[in-house]
Formats: structure tokens, C-alpha cells, sequence
């Protein structure tokens, strides 16, 4: 009896020791584009102008706003956000470390909470309101 338990608890450890030890797989990135729920490690507009929100983008996703005048709103920045060509609008609550707002070609607007990662306006004549942290590339203060 005993050594049927014994056995038992060791199965047992075998299973869940495994599940208990793994780390949690990362969830995607949840965003609206042109109002269509997309959840995706990599959220894409459209080649015309796209209204984006999403409520955070996760440490190694990517928005993309492809073309046209994109207007592109997020909590959080830990992945990469590009607005693409076009005259965009990117406003996010903060970038971490790891996240990247890179407006790309033509006049863009960035407005972000605290930055320590990487705000880059890209061509153009672009406009970045930082509220801390590193300093924005290629923007007008």
C-alpha cells in the first residue's frame, strides 16, 4: 500500500514539477485597429491612415502602422511601435528600458510619459514631447 502511494506521488512529481518550473509564455499584444480587436505579437494598420490603440505593447511585439497618417495610442511601450511613412501621431504613457516609438519617414508628433528607452522621430520634421527620462533622436524639442 505504502509503496503504490510512494510510486503514486512520484508520477505525480514528474507532472507537475515541469508545469510549476516553466516560465509563463507571453501574452500578445491586444489592440483595437480601425476599431477590430487584434491580439498578435505583431499588430499591423493598413496602407492608409489607421486609428491604433492598444493597452500595452509587450517586450518584443511590434505595432506597425505601414502607411499613411497613423494616429497610434498606447498605454505602456515595452516592444516597438513605428508609425512608418506618413505624418503620424504616437502617444504612449511610458517606454521601458526595452521599447522602442520610432516615428520613421515624414513630420511626425511623439507625446510619451517617462522615457528609458529609445524615441526616434526618424526623417522629417518631427515634434516629441518627453516627459522624463532619455532624451528623444531626431525631434524638434
Amino acid at each position: 500500500m505504502i509503496r503504490n502511494i510512494a510510486r503514486a506521488l512520484c508520477a505525480a512529481s514528474l507532472v507537475i514539477a515541469p508545469i510549476a518550473l516553466s516560465s509563463p509564455a507571453q501574452a500578445a499584444t491586444a489592440c483595437t485597429v480601425n476599431g477590430i480587436p487584434v491580439t498578435s505579437s505583431n499588430v499591423t494598420g493598413t496602407p492608409g491612415s489607421d486609428f491604433i490603440q492598444c493597452s500595452t505593447v509587450n517586450s518584443g511585439d511590434t505595432v506597425n502602422g505601414l502607411g499613411g497618417n497613423d494616429y497610434i495610442v498606447t498605454g505602456s511601450v515595452a516592444g516597438t511601435v513605428r508609425g512608418g511613412s506618413g505624418s503620424d501621431y504616437i502617444q504612449t504613457n511610458s517606454v521601458s528600458p526595452t521599447g522602442q516609438v520610432l516615428g520613421e519617414s515624414e513630420s511626425d508628433f511623439i507625446r510619451t510619459g517617462f522615457n528609458l528607452g529609445v524615441v526616434n522621430g526618424g526623417t522629417g520634421i518631427d515634434v516629441c514631447r518627453v516627459a522624463g527620462g532619455n532624451p528623444p533622436v531626431n525631434c524638434e524639442a
